[in-house]
């Protein structure tokens, strides 16, 4: 586990969350979670391809995901001890930052591999991994993340989110958005 933002996660801000949403519980992964992680972000690649968008297909491999366990803070979202959803953050950009966006400013923290099982989604899990993860930066500090094209739901969502798409490029064989947020 790299330990990308300084101490503890920051305690999750559940004032006027609904009872359900108060019961959840945010977990720093470690390696005995691969397993457990490989099959959720399968699950969602799988349930993408089926409605037509393909670009997770193969992208977490179970090296991948090991990879990330060692290079990123792997956060995992619980409910009663089953798995729901999933994000990381880190310091580094992904690989094809430099070629999609050479002339983007880099940030201070990025994240990716969010993930909501299919069967939890459109309940506000994704929304409340993103609100974790801006609580973890620093006041002053920007987070960036990139988001395909095709999924225009996806895109409105980080929007919603106070996320501004700074620049679009092709990565991965896909035509991507940069979109960046700052901590106040």
């Amino acid at each position: 586990m790299a330990r990308t933002v300084a101490g503890n996660p920051q305690p999750v801000d559940k004032t006027n969350l609904s009872e359900q949403t108060a019961s959840l519980v945010i977990d720093v992964a470690d390696q005995q979670d691969g397993e457990a992680l490989y099959i959720l972000l399968n699950q969602c690649a799988d349930a993408m391809a089926a409605q037509g968008m393909q670009h997770w297909l193969g992208v977490y491999r179970k090296q991948a995901i090991i990879d990330n366990l060692n290079q990123k803070d792997v956060y995992l979202l619980r409910r009663n001890n089953a798995l729901l959803g999933c994000v990381a953050l880190s310091e580094n950009p992904a690989d094809y930052y430099q070629e999609c966006w050479p002339q983007a400013p880099a940030a201070d923290f990025y994240l990716t591999q969010l993930a909501v099982a299919p069967d939890h989604q459109s309940q506000g899990l994704g929304k409340f991994l993103v609100q974790f993860c801006q609580q973890q930066i620093p006041s002053g500090k920007t987070l960036q993340l990139d988001a395909v094209a095709h999924y225009p739901a996806l895109l409105t969502f980080y929007r919603q989110l106070g996320f501004q798409q700074i620049a679009e490029g092709i990565g991965l064989g896909d035509k991507r958005f940069l979109f960046t947020w700052s901590a106040e």
